[in-house]
């Protein structure tokens, strides 16, 4: 990872003392100045101007002095939420190749583990030689979270079929506490986690919502729903008040992510940061005065953080900035003193590169070309039927809809949305529009635009968001997925005229199917499984749905985005940093292009090019010292 050169200290405005109030000004009456009711008074004209200049002085005294009384309350009792918050030192903690997510800070501050290639490392601050605590296991284990008293590790993995395990820190003993959840966190006296039924690796790309908390009692096993649907659609990365009163968490219900926080023994949740920006990862301070979480409302992603009344979960203050730096990635952790922060920065490049497929003898030919190059982070490409033109969006803060040529050159803007997002444009087949999802309206619904930039047209007015458009071949219908399930609808016909046909939901417990491409011939769908709900084994893989059956037919276990060939009989699909074909008749697959770092493709018309964004992530994790 390229080294970054700072200070390390950071100013901030200075802080302004309390001061103590001067005693309030005593008016004390002198004899034979004071006139006796209903008699005029015999003071001498001299002597009465000199009286009420003193007045005058006295009550200017007074009026200031009670200026300073409300000035000294509202610093000590409204101000401190308002205060920027000064860095006394940045320190880098991990610097191994790849990623390093998920710090979680011992109590004591003296020790972090974090996840990295698939393991759960512990090491102690300011040394760099990391203990692999998972060291015997084949799967993949994250989301470390230390217990309270700091002896024991709650944590993601999955082995047997996924779940919550939890071990001492040593590494040894392990136990499963669940076979669901992801993000766990402890209760303060550690009696229970609570975790959420779904996770993300990019707060940015999370479009379904349909997450629910759930606790478990660590001795027993014992679990009870904390979020209900009816009241929580949606919750994920749960944080523990310090007193144990409420559970922090963010979503994605009301279209833009948003952090609320809900007791922990249920009920309805209450917003904390409800707005037009990406906010996530709530994090209580140890006080339970603050909770700090991860936002873009700043120039880029920023830590925040607001004071907050615990019981009820109500702001007290505007959110202030409290880590500005560069490359600010979230997945924070903080120390117990409340002066570490353990946080994620991130270094991330997003390009669209190229190669020649050869559908017969399904291989690829040559090497991979870039198409283009830079900062911009370039994602869901779609290429136009006469292959002239990219749709993609930028994906980042401002996730807007942009048209490329074929050869790289002259990008456009097609629709900028700030501060909404539009998602996953796809070309209709005559190439006379682009369908896309965008919460411009509140939440994700299905629009349409025409090349130009012209005539937006909103085509779902759906209760629910939806997201990923996908055109028949003869381009009358359309179909998009809910959190529930997939649809299909008219193209040419009203919203208030439209009955969506539902697709049956999926036939196997544990997930749901989100359709992604219909094949050429019309009489199939091709999409990926998303995770199911809390109880059930976790589920992916590429399935096809076809139409005339009404049945599904799953191909693999695992994978993504499919795109179907010509011959709507083979498809290809991405896993992890790896590009496959798959035989819908036969049911093999094999891969055909690997790439280190992960990819997302296309396919043309023609089924003679192979497109794909090539997705690079480093990320390291850094200690910030408050002062």
């Amino acid at each position: 990872m390229p080294r970054r050169i700072h200070s390390k200290t950071r100013s901030a405005t200075d802080q302004k003392s309390e001061g103590v109030l001067p005693p309030l000004i005593k008016i004390r009456k002198r004899p034979g100045y004071a006139a006796q009711a209903g008699r005029p008074s015999t003071t001498p004209a001299p002597v009465q101007s000199r009286r009420r200049r003193w007045r005058v002085k006295a009550a200017l005294a007074l009026g200031g002095a009670y200026a300073l009384a409300a000035a000294w309350y509202l610093w000590t009792r409204l101000a401190p939420q308002e205060r920027a918050v000064e860095i006394a030192t940045l320190a880098r903690l991990t610097d191994q190749p790849g990623q390093e997510l998920f710090p979680s800070l011992s109590p004591d501050t003296k020790f972090m583990a974090y996840s990295a290639g698939g393991h759960v490392f512990l090491q102690r601050i300011g040394e760099k030689s990391p203990i692999d605590l998972t060291k015997d296991s084949t799967s993949r284990n994250w989301q470390p979270a230390f217990s309270p008293d700091g002896r024991r590790l709650a944590f993601r993995s999955e082995r047997d079929g996924g779940g919550i395990f939890v071990m001492p820190v040593t590494g040894a003993s392990v136990r499963r506490l669940t076979d669901f959840g992801y993000n766990p966190a402890w209760s303060p006296d550690a009696k229970e986690i609570v975790c959420a039924t779904e996770t993300f690796l990019n707060p940015e790309s999370r479009v379904t919502s349909g997450s629910s908390l759930w606790a478990v009692n660590v001795s027993t096993g014992e679990r009870r729903q904390v979020t209900k649907p009816q009241t929580i659609e949606d919750a994920v990365q749960p944080n523990w008040s310090p007193h144990g009163h409420r559970i922090a968490h963010w979503s994605v219900q009301t279209g833009h992510p948003s952090i609320w926080t809900v007791s922990a023994s249920g009920g309805d949740p209450a917003p904390v940061a409800q707005d037009d920006h990406l906010n996530w990862n709530p994090v209580w301070s140890s006080d339970g005065r603050y909770l700090y979480f991860a936002s873009d409302r700043g120039p880029e992603m920023e830590l925040w953080r607001v004071r907050i009344d615990e019981q009820s979960g109500r702001p007290l203050g505007a959110p202030v900035p409290v880590i500005r730096e560069p490359g600010f990635g979230g997945f924070i952790s903080l120390g117990s003193d409340g002066r570490q922060i353990a946080y994620v920065q991130s270094l991330r490049s997003a390009n669209l590169h190229k190669i020649e497929f050869d559908p017969s003898r399904e291989a690829v030919v040559g090497q991979p070309s870039a198409i283009t190059e830079g900062t911009r982070l370039v994602f869901g490409p779609d290429l136009s039927s006469d292959g002239q033109w990219f749709a993609f969006f930028s994906w980042g803060k401002s996730e807007d809809i942009f048209l490329l040529g074929a050869d790289g050159k002259t990008p456009r803007r097609l629709y900028d949305g700030k501060p909404h997002r539009s998602r996953w444009p796809r070309w209709s087949p005559d190439g006379k529009r682009i369908a896309f999802h965008s919460d411009r309206s509140g939440r994700n619904q299905i629009w349409t635009v025409h090349p130009d930039g012209s005539d937006f047209r909103q085509l779902t007015d759906s209760t629910e968001p939806v997201i990923l458009p996908v055109w028949s071949p003869d381009g009358r219908f359309l179909a998009y997925s809910s959190r529930t399930r997939s649809f299909i609808m008219e193209v040419g016909r009203p919203w208030n005229e439209q009955i969506p046909r539902s697709l049956p939901p999926w036939s196997e417990p544990g997930g749901r199917f989100e359709a992604f491409s219909w094949s050429p011939d019309g009489r199939k769908l091709a999409g990926h499984l998303q995770p199911g709900p809390a109880g059930t084994d976790d589920t992916s893989g590429i399935v096809t749905y076809s139409l005339p059956d009404q049945t599904y037919q799953r191909l693999t276990n695992a994978g993504s985005f499919p795109a179907w060939l010509s011959d709507s009989r083979r498809l290809l699909f991405s896993h992890e940093d790896k590009i496959l074909v798959a035989d819908t008749t036969s049911g093999m697959f094999r891969e055909i292009l690997s790439s280190t770092p992960p990819i997302v493709f296309g396919l043309s018309r023609d089924d003679r090019l192979i497109y794909f964004t090539r997705i690079s992530v480093e990320t390291d994790i850094w200690l910030a010292t408050l002062k």
